[in-house]
Order: C-alpha cells, then structure tokens, then sequence
C-alpha cells in the first residue's frame, strides 16, 4: 500500500470539505430520485486523502506533532452514499497517484478512475465528450459535480467556459484570492508581462485592470489637475469580479461565495458555488441545497 506523504491542510481546509461533503450527499439523493446518472469529477486531486499536522500539546501530554489522515475531496465522493455512478480523479503529480489509486481500492467504488495529465484539458475533455443528454444517456441523462481546487492560479477561463457550456455539471471553485492578490500589485504600473498573462489566462478578459484598480479622484497642484498615479486594489474587489464573470457564463446561477481566510486572517480563496444548468427546476434545487451549505458555513467563519 503506498504511503500518504502529501501533507497539507489547517483551519481553512475544512470548511471547503465540509461544504463539499453536505452538498454531495444532497445532490445524489436528489438525481437518483429524478433517474439521473451521477458524475463526479476531482480537476486537483492529490493523493485522495488529507494529511494534516497537529502541533503538540504538552499540557495535555502530546510531546510531539501528529499527523493525522482525514478525507480529502476524492475520498469524500467515494464514499457518498447514494454511489455517484461515475467518479474522475485527475492529477498531473506522478508521485501522487499510487495514493490515489489506493483510495479508490478501500472504498470500493467500481465506476472510478484515475486521470493522469493536465486538469485543463482533461476537464475540457470530459465536458466536450460526455452523453449528457440524448441518446446514449442512462435514464433522464447525466448530471454531475465537479469540484476546482487548485493549488494556484492553474485553473484556465476557457476550463470555466467548457463547464457552464455543459448545462449538467454544478461546479464548486475555491478561486485563490490570495493568487489574485499577488499577482495584481497595488500599484499598476508594477504589473509585469507574465503576471498580466497569468490574470488574463485566469479571468479570461484583458478588463480586470478597470474593473480590479480603483483610480483616486484628480488632485488639484499649482500646474492644475493631474490624476493621482497610484490605484488601489482591494479583495472585495476581486471577489465581486469573480462573481461577475463566473455568472457571465453560467447561466443557472452563481451564489455569494464563501471567503476563507489563512491561519493570520488574510484572505486565502473564496468558494463559489455556480449552477450551469439554466432550467429553473435544476437551479432552484441546486440553489435550496447550496445556499443553505455556504450560508452555514459563512456563519461559521465569523463565530
């Protein structure tokens, strides 16, 4: 059996998880009720499992760290009761796969697999060339989930766009605000080529310098009005912004999203919630079991 070494996590892990959890388990039990074939897709699955560190506490004797192995997001649609029918786990990191596939034996699952290669073009693939509807489709057709959780900012816009093209799949994005926040400085002229690149590949648009910069008003000098040079940037800035160009293509619906905020309080990643199918009876379910997770999970973050 290989051996989970893939060690990550901490308090914003498992609100993202948990939220996932909830939702898997309400959408199987919903579609095998309506006959609908189940999917799920995993774009950034690591090893499958989670590998958290917890630092000693001597007071109540624990003189070492502990890791301690938990569910991933792989490991949680596996074991989703209802069975999705169909499970995808895609990863590029070789080392991981072995793990990966171990998984998928200790649960049991009979309809999942293991994709090697890059999560872009994987997930193109699989929007492109799914039976969604029509024939060849089991029962009403095939609904699924598929759950983005990059390590950065690898998720491309034209991935964004084959999903909501779907009109089957509900997708759950932990978007890396942090990411987003790196990569635009504060002052724009500080903005090089591979950043405006990499934000562009993100977004899918050249206008996130107008919509993400917020200009100052003209200060008045002895030589007249002259624009204030330095324009700021600000989170919930970017968070609207997302919203915005997720819901320029999905047309279900996209829901406020979940912000999640690392061990010192700064913004981490905001998990949205977006519907591509446009049919209102798919979106008001979607959205009665969506919103009620993401709003729980909001209340959580402010206790």
């Amino acid at each position: 059996m290989t051996t989970v070494d893939h060690v990550f996590g901490g308090a914003h892990t498992e609100p993202k998880l948990q939220c996932l959890r909830e939702y898997l388990a309400a959408f199987s039990i919903a579609l095998k009720k309506q006959n609908f074939a189940r999917l799920y897709v995993d774009a950034f699955a690591g090893t499958g499992s989670r590998a958290e560190v917890r630092p000693a506490i001597p007071i109540l004797g624990s003189l070492e760290p502990e890791v301690v192995t938990t569910q991933g997001s792989a490991d949680i649609a596996l074991n989703t009761q209802p069975q999705f029918h169909h499970i995808s786990l895609i990863e590029q990191d070789p080392s991981k796969i072995g793990a990966l596939k171990d998984v998928i034996t200790r649960s049991g699952h009979k309809g999942a697999h293991v994709r090697q290669g890059d999560a872009n073009q994987i997930v193109k693939a699989i929007c492109r060339n799914t039976p969604w509807r029509g024939r060849g489709t089991i029962g009403n057709g095939i609904r699924g989930v598929i759950f983005l959780d990059p390590y950065g900012m690898e998720v491309e816009w034209s991935t964004v766009e084959a999903i909501a093209q779907t009109e089957a799949l509900d997708c759950w994005y932990f978007f890396p605000l942090s990411g987003l926040y790196r990569n635009a400085p504060r002052d724009p002229l500080k903005l090089d080529p591979v950043k405006v690149s990499s934000l562009n590949r993100v977004l899918g648009t050249q206008d996130w310098r107008d919509a993400l910069y917020d200009k100052p008003p003209p200060v008045e000098t002895m030589f007249g009005m002259f624009d204030g040079e330095e324009r700021r940037i600000e989170v919930d800035a970017i968070e609207a912004y997302v919203q915005t160009r997720l819901a320029s293509v999905f047309k279900g619906t996209v829901l406020k999203p979940m912000r999640i905020n690392n061990a010192l309080g700064k913004p981490l990643a905001s998990l949205f919630f977006a519907v591509s199918n446009r049919s209102p009876a798919a979106v008001g379910l979607a959205t009665s079991i969506a919103s009620h997770i993401l709003k729980a999970g909001i209340s959580s973050q402010v206790r």
